[in-house]
């Protein structure tokens, strides 16, 4: 499953870490995406934050392998660390 973690790599660097971290209200932020505008001295920390992301995407590798189709994770890992895994 390591492709599944290029896909989950992509997807918090376009959407993940804006959400979670961008400026904005309180909810969700709005800047950020795809590292637009986003300071020099952040990327260690978007680092270090995409590799809780994708944890939470392979803890979860281990209970569905063989028992899904490879396609179906990789859309799986892309919601969850785009989209969920941003608290």
């Amino acid at each position: 499953y390591v492709h599944a973690t290029v896909f989950a790599a992509v997807s918090y660097w376009l959407i993940g870490y804006a959400f979670a971290f961008g400026k904005g209200n309180s909810f969700i932020g709005y800047t950020y995406f795809a590292h637009s505008d986003m300071p020099n001295t952040d990327y260690v920390f978007w680092f270090f934050q995409y590799v809780f992301a994708a944890t939470s995407a392979t803890i979860v590798s281990g209970a569905v392998a063989e028992r899904c189709e490879f396609y179906a994770y990789i859309i799986y890992s892309c919601i969850l660390t785009g989209i969920l895994a941003q608290t």
